[in-house]
């Protein structure tokens, strides 16, 4: 089974859509997006994603991205 990473549609409008298309390629992941995640605050100041069920933020999309593969490699996901 794999790492299952989840992104809130109004947080992909308001940047991180460059992080899904980053981690589509990635064929050891499943990548979804929903129209939202429940974390309201979190979306409106962070750019975020759920891995596994757990909230992962960055300060810009490139920081995001490199703090979920941090999160995959230190919980030996990946």
């Amino acid at each position: 089974m794999f790492p299952i990473v989840e992104f809130c549609v109004s947080n992909l409008a308001s940047g991180t859509h460059p992080v899904l298309e980053a981690l589509e390629k990635d064929p050891g992941l499943e990548v979804v997006e929903y129209g939202c995640l429940g974390f309201c605050t979190t979306c409106a100041e962070n750019d975020y994603a759920l891995v596994d069920g757990e909230v992962i933020t960055g300060a810009d999309s490139d920081d995001l991205l490199a703090n979920i593969y941090s999160f995959l490699e230190e919980e030996g996901m990946i």
